[in-house]
This record gives C-alpha cells, sequence and structure tokens, in this order.
C-alpha cells in the first residue's frame, strides 16, 4: 500500500501524487495545526504539544521581519513543510538511523539511499503542492536559502525554548545557529490548534500573489 487517505477523503499516492483536488484547508491547515514538532517531544507547557504549524508560521513571520516584508520568501517558508501532512514528519535522526541499519542489513554501503528516497517523495510532494496552488516551482536560490537558513534556527531556538537541556550536541550547524531577534520566549507558547489553521490559512491568503488561485477561505466560523 502506497497511498493514504488525506483528511477530506482523497486517496494519496506517495510515489506518484496527484494533489490538484486536495482541499487547501481540510487537507493542509488542519493536519499541519494537528502534528507534533518532535514527535510530541518538545513543549513548555505541560500537556501542550508544539505544531508544525506553528513552527511555519513563526518562521514565516520572522522571514519577512528580516527581509524587510519578502511576502514571497515568507510563504515559502509557510510551505516548506506541507508536505507533512502526506509524508509525516521524518525526522534526521530517523531518516539517519534509517540508513544505518540499512547499511547494517545489506552489509554493504547503502550510500544514503533512504535519506534520498525520502528527499525525493517529499520534493514530489513539493511539486504537487506548489501546482495546486499556481505557484512557480522549485523556489529561486536565493528564497530556498533564506528557508533553510531560517529552519536551522528556527530547529535551534525551538530546542533551547521547549526542550529539556540536550544531554549530547546536536551537530556543529545547529549548535552555531544564528538566534531570531524577532521572536521571544511568548512566541514558542503552545498556540491552540484552531488558531494555527486560522493563522496559517491567513497568511496563505495575505501572502499569495494570485488570491483567485485559492479556495474561498472566511476565516474562523
Amino acid at each position: 500500500m502506497t497511498w493514504k487517505q488525506s483528511r477530506s477523503g482523497l486517496a494519496i499516492d506517495l510515489v506518484d501524487p496527484d494533489l490538484s483536488a486536495i482541499d487547501i484547508h481540510i487537507d493542509i491547515a488542519i493536519p499541519l495545526s494537528l502534528i507534533n514538532r518532535f514527535d510530541g517531544h518538545a513543549s513548555n507547557q505541560a500537556l501542550a504539544g508544539y505544531s508544525v504549524g506553528q513552527h511555519c508560521i513563526k518562521g514565516a513571520d520572522a522571514i519577512l521581519h528580516e527581509t524587510g516584508g519578502d511576502t514571497d520568501a515568507a510563504l515559502a517558508f509557510l510551505l516548506h513543510d506541507a508536505h507533512e501532512v502526506f509524508s509525516g514528519d521524518i525526522t534526521t535522526p530517523v531518516a539517519e538511523s534509517l540508513d544505518r541499519m540499512a547499511l547494517d542489513t545489506l552489509g554493504r554501503p547503502a550510500n544514503g539511499i533512504i535519506r534520498r528516497a525520502i528527499k525525493t517523495m517529499k520534493a514530489r510532494l513539493d511539486v504537487e503542492i506548489y501546482k495546486r496552488l499556481g505557484l512557480d516551482w522549485p523556489l529561486s536560490a536565493h528564497r530556498a536559502h533564506l528557508v533553510a537558513d531560517m529552519d536551522l534556527r528556527m530547529l535551534r531556538a525551538e530546542r533551547d525554548e521547549l526542550m529539556r537541556p540536550a544531554p549530547k550536541p546536536w551537530g556543529n550547524a545547529i549548535e552555531t545557529a544564528l538566534p531570531i531577534p524577532s521572536l521571544g520566549w511568548r512566541d514558542f507558547l503552545s498556540m491552540r490548534p484552531a488558531d494555527v489553521q486560522v493563522g496559517w490559512m491567513d497568511r496563505l491568503v495575505d501572502w499569495h500573489p494570485c488570491i483567485g488561485r485559492l479556495p474561498k477561505w472566511e476565516g474562523a466560523a
């Protein structure tokens, strides 16, 4: 079985995806608000999680601030993890561990085949999400760099704000990632899923270069 059912009831083929019929609110905004960052291990509040959707919103706001209002770059960050509503949030340690186990099983170098397969699946989903939204893909080199840099800085900030002190270093790139001056500790307090859904959709509509291509969105009921 290489497909999964979306929230709106569609069959999504993960090998050869077609997302032309997805409902952006139901199939992307809502699941993003419910997927926990760090597999639920990060929170500075008891019995509360920190969602991938909140990660996308806060990082996008930070890019908007740092670029002096580049809504295209902010939109790129808002969408950069949208594929996770179909692929799941496959964390880097999980992907690297699967590669290690593939090496142990095969008895020869696997050359990162698991990570490459995951990257390919995410890329195919990204293509379809951007097509569904009527946006150009791939990102320009400049915007791709802005997104990757902010993603790393958000990872460092979220770890420091939401998790207990690290028992081991997380890697040089993370440990040396620059701070995000526009975000304070309150930005990392867990948002209610409903607020994440509305905030994510409102930003999508505000920053989309061609609103007519978006489904009707009337905000919170």
